[in-house]
């Protein structure tokens, strides 16, 4: 049996558990080759939200451009909710907060809006925490409008049950 303990008793830090956002497979309408969809849902939590010390999701080179992100589940979940944190590297980059968006999920073979969605932030430095009507699927969808001349980016992507 081999141990390596950490050099650095501060920086260990235990697995998170599991959620349904961590379970889910990501896709995207676009992804830059050096970004990842795995930070969508890798539970690494940003510092804020310029911070390019873990990974992150892009759209980059898209500008202006509606766009989206979607979690593929393996069985049907109950959703209630989702956060987003928004990568934004102003003064060192070309990626802000969009200009909008709004949460889908599919029903059948159509997607749907989410009913009484309490309000789509887009603040930086903070999970911007939308709720829901509670609803069932296999698959949920944020669909986002990029701000004109700018790209855009998500650093962490939440599910609430």
């Amino acid at each position: 049996m081999i141990v390596w303990p950490a050099h650095d008793p501060a920086k260990v830090r235990p697995l998170p558990a599991s959620t349904t956002a961590s379970k889910a497979r990501p896709t995207a309408s676009h992804t830059y080759h050096s970004d990842s969809l795995e930070a969508l849902n890798d539970q690494d939590g940003p510092e804020n939200s310029c911070d390019h010390s873990i990974p992150r999701f892009t759209w980059w080179d898209h500008k202006g451009s509606g766009e989206w992100v979607q979690y593929d589940f393996k069985k049907e979940q109950q959703v209630s909710g989702v956060e987003v944190y928004w990568f934004d590297d102003t003064g060192r980059g070309q990626c802000r907060v969009p200009r909008s968006w709004r949460a889908m999920y599919r029903a059948g073979d159509e997607w749907k809006e989410v009913a009484n969605a309490s309000g789509y932030g887009v603040a930086k430095d903070r999970y911007n925490r939308v709720t829901f009507d509670t609803i069932r699927t296999r698959a949920l969808r944020i669909e986002v409008q990029l701000q004109p001349e700018f790209s855009g980016g998500i650093l962490e992507w939440r599910v609430k049950n």
